[in-house]
């Protein structure tokens, strides 16, 4: 009943051919309420049977359903005090009117009828539009047509791309579905590029801090001031999907041209200390992002684990927190035109390992 109310209008005990208040009122079965005459008088000038408000068209002259709006006005008003319901108090689910707000309703949680229709309307539209989105997931894992898995699933990745907005389970599947497929790009990391005191394990897919110099030999591509190393593949022109599983509490995780410098401990060789490289930075507790050396600080709770995402030709680098749910950190916008290195910095006590996804993962 208290939804009934709340979605009720004056218009009702109005003719909409007349304008005035109804007489002798009558109910078509579109629901719509005439006088009587106006109804008859209509339909007898035109010789069709349709709605004078919604237009809507009857094959037969419909049977009219007498109304009182003497009686509707009277369920729409609070039968305790007499008065109109003008509140809705969402702590007992039900329409009130104001005597009743400051009486047996006091201190409850209440809001005016309109507020709590727009409120309803809202929520409708956001669950019809989630729906939606359920339906074309499922429809796209699936399909076998890879083209249209691309281009849905990249609509769907543009239109949760909001920062600090987690992405439902659904979306998680998806993700990682499409990622494994299409997206997923195994890395391995260059011990050519690799700082002295940098050691890499694992078969070459973790990095971590040793403190003492390594034997390796000789070679233009090495970083000899910052701790840092780049991945040997080189990415352009395509999509690619990467996650890295962090340990400490410093460390940088980004991509970098190939022309970003190696020698000495000037910005021009730092990850994200430049134009030829972006970065996200874990460090004492906070994440934090970085290009060209211009610095912006992320609220979010830290997960060891981070998912990288780069469309190249779309020109977006997107970060994510990877854990239960995946949270986007940051999306970098711009228009690369070179190939682009996976590349990480850590410090002492400090390493990143590279993931290799299975459909377990998550």
């Amino acid at each position: 009943m208290a939804e009934a109310q709340l979605f009720v209008s004056q218009d009702e005990f109005i003719c909409s051919v007349c304008l005035d208040t109804l007489t002798d009122p009558v109910t078509i079965p579109c629901g719509h309420n005439f006088c009587l005459k106006c109804l008859t008088d209509c339909w007898d000038y035109s010789q069709e049977f349709f709605c004078p408000q919604c237009r809507e068209n009857f094959s037969t002259r419909p049977h009219h359903k007498l109304v009182d709006p003497e009686r509707n006005l009277k369920e729409k008003l609070c039968e305790k005090h007499q008065k109109s319901l003008e509140m809705f108090c969402r702590t007992d689910e039900t329409c009130i009117c104001m005597m009743c707000g400051v009486t047996e309703h006091n201190g409850h949680k209440m809001v005016e009828l309109e507020t709590e229709r727009e409120e309803k309307e809202r929520l409708e539209k956001e669950i019809e539009e989630l729906k939606r989105r359920e339906a074309e997931l499922k429809e796209l894992s699936e399909t076998k047509d890879h083209l249209h898995f691309l281009q849905v699933r990249v609509t769907l990745h543009r239109e949760s791309g909001q920062t600090g907005v987690p992405v439902t389970h659904s979306q998680i599947s998806s993700l990682v579905f499409f990622s494994l497929l299409s997206d997923f790009c195994p890395l391995t990391l260059d011990i050519n590029t690799a700082h002295r005191e940098l050691r890499l394990s694992e078969g070459n897919k973790k990095v971590t801090f040793k403190g003492t110099k390594a034997k390796y030999p000789d070679h233009p591509d090495r970083f000899d001031c910052w701790y840092q190393v780049l991945c040997r593949e080189a990415l352009t022109g395509t999509r690619c999907y990467w996650e890295v599983e962090g340990s400490g509490d410093f460390m940088r995780i980004g991509v970098a041209c190939k022309g970003l410098s190696r020698k000495g401990w000037g910005n021009k060789c730092g990850l994200g200390y430049n134009n030829k490289s972006w970065c996200l930075l874990w460090s004492d507790s906070q994440y934090s992002v970085r290009y060209n050396n211009q610095h912006t600080v992320i609220s979010a709770p830290y997960s060891p684990r981070i998912g990288v995402y780069l469309d190249w030709p779309a020109g977006s680098l997107s970060f994510y927190s990877v854990s239960h749910t995946m949270t986007l950190l940051h999306r970098f916008n711009t228009s690369f035109t070179e190939p682009l290195y996976p590349g990480f910095c850590v410090d002492p006590h400090c390493g990143v390992t590279i993931s290799h996804l299975t459909p377990c993962d998550h």
